[in-house]
């Protein structure tokens, strides 16, 4: 019985006690190294279409003879997830993690492989950013948690639009929503040739520090950054690093270009030895003879196409020696100036005696003539013509050549369109006149019919003394408003400061902004002289005031902002921004046209005078809005001076 149970408790002990893991299978799991990548960022590191880690940070691991006895699993992740996830231990290496010094507190780090600097991706059409310190304003696509974010915090009203990869931010780019892509560049030149827009856009370098690429790994895993060096240093003594670098970065590396130059320099040795072989051939005069007939039945195929093109374009063309003798015409400038007889050996001063020829000739090689004439010959054609000298292959001048142009229906046609424009132009103002009268002269009217029966009715009366002169002084103003728009007052320009001209419109408002809750906001840089007529410049400065207090009459937040935008040359330029609705893309369209207004009480002449006053002052006026993020108006003034100055715009 004893027996019996130390048996029953031995066998209950081991059904209990785990299984012993077996030596190799414990190692095996001890030696997985489990490594996080970027799975968006080619051609550094991705995923492929396999479902496979690939890339160049990916491929130097696997080629790294110091990580055999390693189990490697990949690991793709978002790059921010790779950060937290190395934090957290749940990952043992981290792969193109730019070297920082916040981060070499967290981690530790490998040699660095690869030395780059972050790119700027902008539309090929925008040339203003030339530093780091032009995108102050600009809306910058980035990616999430990524190091280049530092370099925007120290700018100055830079906005940061973040993605969660390098192509995402790319598409933002593409989408509009950013003005500027800031990340890394083999990465954008990768997405752009993927998307086909390496026309639509520019890559601009130099403008950030470089940094260091290198591996991650947890911190005081020092065994780890030692194999991870080796490795690195062993690729780059195999040839192995050259060769991943030119297949994924740059295809025309050191390592390529060192072997088509030893493919060059066989080629040059073969081709060396087959002219030598060519040159003592027996049959070499016979070659030459044979290569002189086909020259020449090629110069003479030239001649032909040349002569066929000349008679094909619709421009005449001629050319004539220094005697002015035409040496060369073609249809076309036979047919403007008439038949010509070959035997007759026409002068151009003969066809076109008003050409300046002998100007032509003096001026050389490199000018070249333009100008308009009437054909006198009595058919009133108007010929628009380039003149040039000519020289032959020995740099000397032998005469000159002429281009005609028949631009008598162009011109023709040009009259009749200025005619319909202002005929199109009269016809609008018309209309606007009298869509604008009419409202007042209907109530008129309808007081006016009904005077005979309700003269008796009080209630009658009192609307008729509220509202009739109402109406005539509303049809007085359009009246004013269209006499001040085609009177020529004087203008009595001096100089005036900008700011003091901005307050003393403001001191008119000041009760209905207070009222209303309108923040008034003046920069610095106000101070400046302008050369303005101070009245006319009150009424523009009035018409913006009243349009943004009424823009923000259903705004949460209220403000009106005053200030002086940077501007080159002999010029001030004057922002109001307001808070408001903003102004839709049609409507920009119509703004400055006369009658043209949205709302219920206005005329639609205000900005219209405006402009005209802004016009008269030499300057300009101009508006940027979109719905929901408020209008800025824009009036750029001459500086102030002693006398009258004048500027181009």
């Amino acid at each position: 019985m004893q027996k019996i149970a130390v048996l029953l408790a031995l066998s209950t002990f081991s059904l209990f006690w785990p299984p012993a893991m077996p030596a190799k299978a414990q190692a095996e799991e001890e030696r997985v190294l489990r490594v996080g990548f970027d799975k968006r960022l080619p051609p550094l590191s991705y995923v492929d279409k396999n479902g496979e880690a690939a890339g160049f940070d990916i491929e130097l691991i696997r080629s790294m003879d110091s990580l055999r006895g390693y189990q490697i699993e990949y690991v793709p992740l978002d790059w921010e997830d790779t950060v937290a996830w190395l934090t957290e231990g749940k990952l043992d290496v981290v792969v193109g993690m730019k070297y920082t010094s916040t981060r070499d507190t967290l981690f530790d780090f490998s040699d660095s492989y690869l030395t780059a600097a972050d790119a700027l991706v902008v539309p090929a059409a925008a040339r203003e950013i030339s530093a780091i310190n032009d995108l102050r304003g600009k809306v910058v696509a980035i990616q999430r948690d990524d190091a280049g974010i530092v370099q925007l915090e120290n700018i100055r009203g830079g906005k940061r639009l973040v993605a969660f990869s390098q192509p995402d931010a790319l598409d933002m780019l593409f989408l509009g929503r950013a003005d500027v892509f800031l990340g890394n560049r083999w990465t954008a030149e990768y997405v752009l040739e993927g998307t086909g827009r390496q026309q639509d856009y520019r890559i601009r370098t130099g403008l950030i520090p470089p940094s260091d690429y290198a591996f991650a790994v947890r911190e005081g895993n020092y065994e780890l950054v030692n194999k991870l060096n080796e490795g690195l240093a062993r690729l780059h003594q195999n040839g192995k690093y050259e060769q991943l670098y030119s297949q994924y970065l740059e295809p025309y590396s050191a390592f390529a270009i060192d072997w088509w130059r030893k493919l060059v320099y066989g080629l040059l040795i073969v081709m060396g030895i087959v002219v030598v072989v060519l040159a003592g051939s027996f049959f070499w005069n016979s070659r030459l003879q044979q290569a002189v007939r086909r020259q020449t039945a090629a110069l003479a195929d030239s001649f032909a196409f040349q002569t066929t093109v000349l008679n094909s374009v619709d421009n005449g063309i001629l050319s004539f020696d220094r005697e002015g003798k035409i040496t060369l015409i073609n249809h076309a400038a036979q047919k403007l100036l008439g038949k010509m007889e070959k035997d007759a050996q026409m002068s151009v001063w003969d066809c076109l005696p008003q050409l300046p020829i002998r100007q032509a000739l003096q001026m050389g090689d490199g000018h070249m003539l333009e100008g308009e004439l009437h054909l006198g010959d009595g058919t009133g054609r108007i010929v628009h013509y380039y003149l040039a000298a000519l020289s032959n292959g020995a740099g000397q001048q032998v005469g000159g050549i002429l281009c005609l142009q028949d631009r008598t229906e162009q011109k023709h046609l040009q009259a009749r369109l200025i005619a319909q424009e202002k005929m199109r132009a009269l016809g609008e103002l018309v209309a606007g006149i009298a869509h604008e009268i009419r409202n007042p002269l209907t109530a008129i009217k309808t007081f006016a019919e009904l005077l005979p029966k309700k003269l008796n009715d009080e209630r009658f009366r009192r609307e008729l003394v509220e509202h009739v002169p109402e109406e005539v002084a509303r049809m007085n103003r359009i009246i004013e408003d269209l006499l001040d728009y085609s009177r020529e007052k004087p203008m009595q320009k001096k100089r005036e400061n900008l700011r003091g001209l901005v307050r003393s419109v403001l001191g008119l408002f000041a009760k209905r902004l207070d009222s209303e809750r309108i923040q008034v906001v003046l920069e610095p840089g106000l101070d400046v002289d302008v050369f303005v007529d101070r009245d006319r410049i009150k009424q523009v400065l009035i018409n913006l005031l009243l349009n943004a207090i009424e823009a923000m009459a259903h705004a949460k937040d209220r403000c009106l902002t005053f200030s002086v935008l940077p501007r080159e040359g002999q010029t001030v330029c004057l922002a109001i921004a307001d808070s408001g609705a903003g102004i839709g893309e049609q409507e920009l369209l119509h703004l400055f046209q006369p009658f043209y207004t949205t709302k219920s009480q206005g005329i639609g002449l205000g900005l219209y005078l405006s402009q005209k006053i802004m016009h008269e002052h030499g300057g300009e006026i101009a508006v940027q809005s979109e719905p929901g993020t408020g209008t800025t108006f824009f009036l750029i003034f001459a500086k102030g001076g002693t006398g009258d100055e004048h500027f181009n715009h």
